[in-house]
């Protein structure tokens, strides 16, 4: 078997993601090649077998590509590149292993009540409108960036026709009187405390509700252990890490699937070794 060269464009260098793939590659023995390069050029694709992109990239690569599927053209996102039948189509890998998440760990999710998404531009869409797929009506928008808050409410709205889109400025989340079935957060709280404080109130979630942090860069997870204190559910980055390595495996065509165990146990070696630059 020849081995497969996987890239990823990416400016500010490998992502956590790319290189967590390359350390379970030599830890698993797979016949996999990684190589890093800012941006996409027309050699990549001679040799690939997949691509990942970084997600700030995909308005100016959409922009050149006729042919999109409809998810990445309804969200006007990418994070990968795949190969079928011949020809190189974008895909959003990412809201494929938040859904199944979703999916496996939150079967008690209550959509008739509010759901809220911490991020900003790509993944507060994408969050976003997995969530309105999935049937919540009422979805808060919360993020300290007021002119991508705007931008992102009326994408969605203009997209997702019948459900509401709610705008909450960072500074403002205490004040919502709602009770609401899930937070997904998307942001770095270790570098926004005024954020995580504000978060860790939990005025505006139902007793029952789940929290969900997507920031796996750490093993110590601030907000996730506040939602444990305040007994919320709490769902771990490593489920959606373990769904997301699978994925790519999947569409790599490697005979071989790995058990969220493994992948946190990875995940946690993984941290120590590269403690310094994570």
């Amino acid at each position: 078997m020849s081995t497969k060269k996987i890239y990823e464009i990416r400016p500010e260098g490998p992502s956590f993601f790319f290189r967590f793939l390359e350390f379970l590659t030599k830890k698993n023995s797979w016949d996999l090649e990684f190589q890093h390069q800012p941006g996409l050029t027309p050699e990549v694709h001679h040799d690939a077998a997949g691509i990942a992109v970084d997600l700030s990239l995909s308005q100016s690569l959409l922009e050149g590509i006729a042919v999109q599927p409809t998810l990445v053209r309804n969200l006007q996102s990418l994070d990968s590149f795949f190969q079928d039948d011949g020809a190189w189509l974008p895909r959003i890998l990412y809201y494929e292993a938040l859904r199944l998440v979703l999916i496996e760990k939150a079967r008690d999710l209550d959509i008739r009540q509010p759901a809220f998404v911490v991020a900003r531009a790509e993944k507060m869409r994408i969050v976003a409108s997995l969530l309105a797929e999935m049937g919540f009506s009422n979805i808060y928008l919360v993020s300290a960036d007021a002119d991508d808050l705007d931008q992102q409410q009326e994408f969605l709205s203009r997209r997702q026709l019948g459900i509401r889109f709610h705008k909450v400025p960072a500074e403002e989340l205490t004040l919502q009187v709602v009770s609401a079935a899930i937070i997904i957060n998307a942001e770095d709280l270790y570098n926004d405390e005024a954020l995580l404080s504000d978060l860790s109130y939990f005025n505006y979630m139902k007793g029952n509700g789940y929290v969900l942090d997507l920031h796996w860069e750490a093993e110590k997870n601030l907000l996730l252990e506040e939602a444990h204190s305040a007994e919320l559910k709490t769902l771990s980055p490593v489920l959606i890490l373990g769904h997301l390595v699978n994925l790519w495996l999947q569409r790599l065509n490697l005979p071989t699937q790995i058990k969220v165990e493994e992948i946190e146990e990875s995940w946690i070696l993984f941290l120590k070794e590269n403690s310094s630059s994570v």
